[in-house]
């Protein structure tokens, strides 16, 4: 499993000590409109991204779920 995490992401830092990261690349262009700040609110969810993101989890777990070996550390 290649992972590619992006530099300035939250979980950067988290993945440089080795510790198993995983991002969804996404279209980011209205992302940082309201990421960390006071406007950041549950009402500018996009319920298709949303859809989206969750199915991308649930396809994450199942992989992780039915891998033979661990993941590296």
């Amino acid at each position: 499993m290649v992972t590619t995490v992006i530099r300035d992401s939250d979980i950067a830092a988290m993945s440089d000590v080795g510790v198993p990261a995983f991002g969804v690349m996404q279209d980011g262009r209205t992302y940082f409109d309201y990421h960390h700040t006071a406007a950041d609110t549950l009402d500018k969810i996009v319920p298709a991204e949303l859809r989206e993101n969750a199915a991308a989890m649930a396809v994450l777990a199942y992989a992780l779920t039915n891998m033979k070996e661990s993941l590296p550390r």
